[in-house]
């Protein structure tokens, strides 16, 4: 990949672009400074050029969190090796107006589709397909409308005249994998273009869309590029990098060494050791993934998981089919955050975890998942977490009856029976309207502990500790030891309040240790329905069927 001629003129090969950045964009010096070593893992060693318009600057380069100067200022063209032992990042300093990184390789940049499901949120659907038609490396963007609302609104009607790329395919609520697997099925007309996944609230920035292309295009492999996760709410929050699917506790986790939200303001490359890796990545998240082109003609589709885990499966199947992995630093998507309350405490939970469960079955996972379940969820009981262990735990239930009970076959109904278990719970627990905090602020760990074991083993008594928490702050270390919860929102309003009585938590513990004894029994002959039902249910013939059944009951 680093020839320095094109092979069949022996002409110099055209400068490729690596990155590119102007201090008009708004970019941060994240997606200025260029990631020396991961742009070495797919061209070797070789000559990168920098040019810089304006000045004076200072270029310094990064490695094992050491910098060094490498011109003095006012330079405005320079060549900087990458080498297997060189330097990690390289960056400028100073009052420039725009920096270019660039190598002279030959590569053939294929056009891109963009994949993006959507339901019921119009304005991000239309922001989102106009932003994606205006890019150059775009050649089609296909919207999956799963709330039938976009065909009739004129605003999205008058988009579409003017980009005729712009493609709309409307059916049923499906969920992210169903809205993934139409979105390929249509993308695969044009087998030659590579398939980039988004949400339609994900904001990728045409640059980095570029980068992501030419980096797969440069790699050995068939390679799978997901992009760094930021927060819309706070810009220079990265959420996520790199991360995998661990195979013992078989949970997504970094393989880098990010340890939680990392806020870039005010550092720069010298400070970023986190994303060296510490594992294989086996998957990328699908708020931001970039497929080569072929990906689904070989791997097939997304398995039928309604919501979370079709990511992360289609990825240990690539790794498994040898596709490669990889997230790009200086590239970024943001994406508004998630918060484990709203993911832990609503429906999302129950399918979250009866999908975690089943895909680790179909992959041979060892009864480690079934201990880590167990394990979080008697921390759920401790903490008064008791509608996420009830969602757990319907979620067992449904894994043990087998794939034959509901792989490809829930996806009109699985929303919905999440949310029959939470409002079955709510009307148990709910706290009268009204009920004022006694307290706001977490309870120091050794007396949590204590009051919780206490309150499971005593009977039920009025709640006097009634905690208030931000549902950004609900997690179940924070929440150990009270009574009862007053979950607030943004504006300071109760998202919801509920009670934690003593017999509930006794109830739920036992309720939890039964199953996974179950779980743990049932083990070998679960993994051995699992992994012969799941690669039945990724074919497009499958999802076909899925998709005409979907549009019968509608009708």
């Amino acid at each position: 990949m680093s020839a320095d001629h094109h092979p069949d003129t022996g002409r110099p090969a055209a400068p490729v672009i690596l990155g590119t950045w102007s201090g008009s964009s708004g970019a941060g010096l994240w997606e200025q400074a260029l990631p020396a070593s991961a742009w070495w893992s797919v061209l070797g060693d070789t000559t990168v050029s920098l040019e810089i318009d304006g000045g004076p600057a200072r270029i310094w380069s990064a490695r094992s969190g050491r910098r060094r100067q490498l011109a003095r200022e006012g330079a405005d063209r320079l060549s900087l090796e990458l080498e297997a032992d060189g330097p990690e990042w390289f960056w400028v300093e100073g009052s420039v107006r725009s920096v270019t990184w660039s190598v002279a390789v030959s590569v053939e940049l294929p056009p891109v589709t963009v994949v993006m499901p959507t339901r019921l949120r119009e304005q991000d659907a239309i922001t989102q397909s106009a932003r994606f038609a205006r890019m150059d490396t775009v050649h089609r963007v296909i919207v999956v409308d799963q709330g039938g609302t976009l065909a009739e609104l004129p605003e999205f009607s008058r988009l579409r005249a003017e980009h005729p790329t712009i493609t709309l395919l409307t059916q049923p609520n499906l969920g992210g994998s169903g809205g993934y697997a139409r979105g390929m099925l249509e993308a695969a007309q044009d087998p030659t273009a590579a398939v980039l996944f988004s949400d339609d609230d994900a904001v990728l920035s045409e640059e980095s869309l570029r980068r992501m292309v030419t980096y797969q295009a440069l790699a050995a492999q068939p390679t799978i590029l997901g992009v760094p996760l930021f927060s819309s709410t706070r810009p220079t929050r990265l959420l996520a990098h790199t991360e995998m699917v661990g195979a013992r506790a078989f949970q997504w986790r970094a393989a880098d060494r990010m340890h939680g939200a990392v806020d870039l303001a005010g550092t720069t490359p010298v400070d970023w050791g986190f994303v060296t890796s510490r594992g294989r990545a086996n998957y990328t998240g699908w708020w931001g993934t970039l497929f080569p082109p072929g990906t689904a003609a070989e791997l097939g589709l997304p398995a039928p998981l309604f919501l979370k885990w079709d990511d992360a499966e289609y990825g240990l199947r690539a790794t498994r089919r040898g596709y490669d992995h990889a997230v790009l630093p200086g590239t970024s998507v943001h994406h508004p955050p998630w918060t484990a309350y709203r993911t832990q405490m609503t429906w999302t939970a129950r399918v979250l975890h009866r999908n975690r469960l089943a895909i680790a079955a179909a992959y041979g996972a060892g009864r480690g998942v079934i201990a880590s379940s167990l394990l979080h969820q008697v921390k759920h009981v401790l903490a008064g977490h008791l509608l996420t262990a009830d969602l757990w735990e319907d979620a067992v239930d449904a894994m043990r009856a087998g794939p034959e009970a509901w792989m490809g076959n829930d996806l009109h109904r699985a929303r919905a029976d999440g949310e029959r278990v939470v409002r079955a719970w709510h009307r148990d627990h709910d706290l009268p309207t009204g009920t004022a905090p006694t307290r706001r602020s977490p309870i120091v760990l050794p007396a949590a502990v204590l009051r919780a074991v206490l309150r499971m083993l005593r009977g039920d008594r009025p709640p006097r500790t009634i905690l208030a928490l931000h549902a950004d702050d609900v997690h179940w270390r924070t929440t150990l030891g009270a009574d009862a919860f007053l979950v607030t929102g943004d504006d300071g309003s109760t998202e919801s309040a509920f009670v934690v009585r003593g017999t509930d938590m006794r109830r739920a513990l036992g309720r939890s240790l039964r199953s996974h004894l179950g779980l743990a029994v049932h083990w070998p002959s679960l993994c051995r329905r699992y992994r012969t039902e799941l690669p039945r249910h990724t074919t497009p013939d499958s999802w076909t069927a899925l998709f005409a059944a979907a549009s019968d009951e509608r009708t």
